[in-house]
């Protein structure tokens, strides 16, 4: 049986998804299975690692189900969720939940980690402020309130390497993951023994990292007799979820970009080398890690409650599908008839480092119904992107082409209401599965299906442009200073 397949595993915040992708980029089989996060206290994000796997086991009985068989997999990507801190003993079984990416508990943890290793040298090394959402912050924080678990520490991960660990038995991260741990020299593309010497953490804890499309081990007998994979499948070491979603839509050049809309929100644009680092409190929000291609880094904003806005807002107030439920919005003019959202619903990270920040719908009226919330709101979503891109654009990096993935790419309100706030065209694919794909992509290269991105078929040719509605553009310019302006008046009510 010719192993020609390629299989890439996402390990999202709502759900895992496993795609089986032929040679020529072609999805012949797809599963997923989804979960939810835990909220213990405000400001709290944390989910059970276990829950993962099951996932990922799930979705793999799916891909059997559809006549795929284990012996045509030739490789095995995974991606997912940034930053959110996984933890073992010595019996390599799991410490308590996961602290996720949108747990904005570490804010003081944060300031001591400045303190103990220098702001500026902070900067110079991990190339990033260090906020809540960061790895490393969560390890002070476990250190301070947890004693008993932080004694039990032998194994540091992140999502995708608890699954890569899983598969294999093998501990292993990849450079682009390892950037947002604030324990990572983003230049040098390896871990900093002078930060986790700084905050007095034992160096064994980190796994080896490694360049994303590098093989890291094989699925073991165990893992095969636990989710029907062939034992000794290749598994590469795999990306973060916005590098893994930005190679599977072509983002992978200097000029490119992407805005991605999953629970969180990103703007996403690759650089040859690293911008200066600069001391400028909104642009020390904007993200630069490595991409998951070789000698190539990214520049990113982040906006933490996007599809989850929606999501929250649907789940509380109706129990209808996602199209049935935005059906209505194409009926209400761009501006919400003066109805304003901000979506700070779990705290802000840019261009608003602020854990007490609060999610805000300002301006209701009489004439205002469900339809005018729901618009404000996707409206309010794209305000905050289009805050992350005017971040990148003072950084002196161009957008030449910029494309949408995720929830907004494949809803046509979202996207039309996306286009006119950036007021530019955005350029996006049908049927994209995001960040599975780059995965995919990625065991692909490791495997030697292809040498390098540039020997990839012509998976990004065929694309589909929503042009901008030049009068909605204009009301979003002036709407947006508006949007800009409403944070600054209500900061000061977040932190009383």
């Amino acid at each position: 049986m010719a192993r020609e397949l390629l299989m890439g595993i996402d390990i999202g915040t709502q759900g895992a998804k496993v795609l089986v992708v032929d040679p020529n980029g072609h999805t012949v089989a797809t599963g997923s299975y989804s979960y939810d996060f835990d909220v213990p206290k405000a400001g709290w994000a944390e989910q059970d690692p276990k829950l993962w796997w099951q996932g990922v086991r799930e979705s793999l009985s799916q891909i059997w189900d559809k006549g795929i068989k284990a012996g045509q997999i030739r490789g095995i990507g995974v991606s997912g969720q940034m930053h959110s801190l996984v933890l073992l003993d010595e019996n390599k079984e799991e410490l308590g939940n996961a602290i996720l990416w949108n747990d904005v508990r570490t804010q003081n943890e944060c300031t001591e980690i400045e303190q103990a290793a220098g702001k500026s040298r902070v900067m110079a090394i991990t190339r990033n402020a260090v906020l809540p959402g960061f790895t490393g912050p969560k390890l002070l924080w476990i250190r301070k309130h947890e004693p008993q678990r932080f004694v039990r520490i032998r194994h540091v991960m992140l999502p995708k390497d608890y699954i890569v660990f899983k598969l294999s038995g093998i501990f292993s991260c990849d450079v682009s993951d390892a950037s947002g741990t604030a324990l990572f020299d983003t230049e040098k593309r390896t871990w900093s023994r002078e930060m986790m010497a700084a905050l007095d953490l034992p160096f064994s804890w980190l796994p080896e990292v490694h360049e994303s499309q590098t093989i890291v081990g094989n699925v073991s007998q165990v893992a095969a007799h636990l989710t029907g994979l062939m034992a000794g499948t290749n598994i590469v070491a795999g990306a973060g979820d916005n590098a893994a979603a930005a190679l599977g839509n072509g983002i992978y050049d200097e000029g490119s970009g992407f805005v991605s809309v999953g629970t969180s929100g990103t703007v996403f644009a690759p650089v040859n080398q690293l911008p200066s680092v600069s001391d400028d409190e909104m642009l020390a929000t904007l993200h630069q890690f490595c991409h998951c291609l070789p000698d190539t880094w990214h520049v990113m904003g982040v906006t933490l409650s996007a599809g989850m806005s929606l999501n929250w807002f649907k789940n509380t107030f109706s129990d209808e599908l996602y199209d049935a439920f935005l059906a209505g919005i194409d009926g209400i003019p761009a501006g919400a008839e003066g109805l304003f959202y901000l979506p700070y619903l779990n705290g802000e990270r840019s261009p608003h480092n602020d854990p007490d920040a609060k999610g805000v719908f300002f301006g209701i009226q009489y004439q205002h119904t469900r339809d005018h919330f729901t618009r404000a709101l996707l409206e309010g979503v794209s305000y905050s992107l289009k805050d992350c891109y005017e971040l990148i654009k003072r950084c002196n990096v161009s957008i030449h082409d910029l494309y949408v993935t995720g929830g907004a790419s494949k809803s046509p309100a979202w996207r039309q209401i996306l286009t006119d706030v950036l007021g530019r065209g955005l350029t996006f694919f049908d049927g994209r599965e995001g960040p599975a794909f780059g995965a995919s992509l990625l065991a692909g290269l490791g495997t030697g299906v292809w040498n390098s991105a540039k020997d990839f078929p012509a998976f990004f040719d065929t694309v589909n442009e929503t042009a901008v509605i030049p009068e909605n553009a204009k009301r979003y310019g002036n709407d947006y200073h508006t949007y800009q302006k409403l944070y600054n008046h209500v900061k000061p009510l977040f932190h009383t």
